[in-house]
């Protein structure tokens, strides 16, 4: 380990040997830079299974290096739970589909094609998502393996629990982790939007005496459909609803758990942006603080907010707690360029995901 090790940091430094463990050892760099070169150094260590985190110690670098063990990509899992997800989505969508057509009486578009929408409209974000966070870690040389969907039949409404994309290693610099924190959302987000805008078009406008059961009103939807119907994307007269197509209602759960996803809360995605902005220390105060004004506001707005209260503790449970290392080179800042465009990006993602109450 320490020959490998020092045959990669000997090309961009002199380094000495401060403290060795079975797998850990610590550098100090006595002559040149490691900062300067790191994108090198980590690509070349990552490469050969190592996590290096460089950090300033008065005012001299030093380098930590971790051995980690790269386990083998399990393709075959991976495949599997996708075909299992897709199915599992399909019965979600069919269920939902026979339930929105009988509402109509038997009427509205064929039961096939509406089971189709209704399965581009969970999986074609969902995919999308994980592929920009996919796309972002093998640029930046870090091992990857296939995301792993999960399937939920029956359990959840949209017939999956998401997916995940699990590495051992961390993001190179602050830039990186804001990257990484906002390609998952950026695409999921893109690819929602445009298939409501699309999907609320198979909704249907019809008064409730016309409709051969009962329907459950909607307590909330993504600010972005609010404004949409605002703008008149579904014209209503009086005494007229829109009964939600299920791809249309698909869409529009996935930008709500985007926004979730983008709480500033841990490792959910909005944590990785925050901490890419901030501290550790601020990033976990920030963590601790907003689960508690979510519970606050669920306790005021339970039928609208009542779900976003109990998500927020649950993400705190998980990984609020632990300190977010953030990023290899934790002497790296981002450019007052990229950290107004970072932060212009989360926010408009946020608005355009946010619950509003009906």
């Amino acid at each position: 380990m320490r020959e490998e090790i020092e045959r990669v940091l000997s090309r961009y430094a002199s380094v000495e040997l401060t403290y060795e463990a079975p797998f850990f050892l610590e550098y100090v760099v006595t002559s040149g830079s490691i900062g300067r070169s790191f994108d090198d150094v980590f690509r070349e260590l990552v490469g050969l299974g190592y996590q290096p985190l460089l950090i300033m110690r008065s005012g001299q670098e030093v380098l930590r290096v971790f051995r980690v063990e790269v386990r083998e990509a399990r393709r075959t899992m991976a495949y599997a739970l996708a075909l299992a997800t897709l199915a599992a989505v399909a019965v979600s969508g069919y269920f939902s589909t026979l339930s929105f057509h009988e509402c109509l009486g038997g009427g509205g578009d064929p039961i096939v094609g509406s089971i189709l929408a209704f399965v581009l409209a969970v999986l074609v974000p969902l995919s999308l998502h994980e592929w920009g966070h996919f796309q972002v870690s093998k640029r930046m040389g870090i091992p990857t393996p296939l995301p792993m969907f999960i399937p939920a039949p029956l359990v959840s409404p949209l017939g999956t629990f998401g997916a995940v994309i699990t590495t051992r290693f961390l993001p190179r610099d602050r830039r990186s982790l804001a990257f990484l924190g906002l390609s998952g959302p950026l695409a999921g987000v893109a690819a929602s939007l445009l298939l409501m805008v699309a999907t609320l078009r198979l909704s249907p406008v019809v008064r409730p005496e016309e409709l051969v059961c009962e329907v459950m009103p909607i307590r909330f939807i993504p600010i972005s459909a609010y404004l949409l119907l605002a703008l008149g994307a579904v014209p209503l007269a009086e005494n007229e609803i829109i009964l939600l197509h299920p791809a249309a209602l698909a869409s529009m759960l996935l930008l709500l758990i985007h926004f979730a996803n983008l709480l500033p809360i841990g490792q959910l995605d909005g944590g990785h942006v925050v901490r890419s902005l901030s501290s550790m220390e601020l990033h976990r105060a920030v963590s601790l603080a907003v689960p508690m004004l979510l519970v606050l506001l669920a306790l005021l707005l339970p039928a609208s907010y009542g779900w976003l209260g109990f998500f927020s503790i649950l993400a705190l449970l998980i990984s609020g707690f632990r300190p977010h290392v953030g990023y290899s080179n934790q002497a790296s800042e981002l450019s007052p360029r990229d950290r107004v465009y970072v932060l212009a990006a989360y926010l408009a993602l946020l608005l355009l995901t946010a619950p509003a109450p009906l």
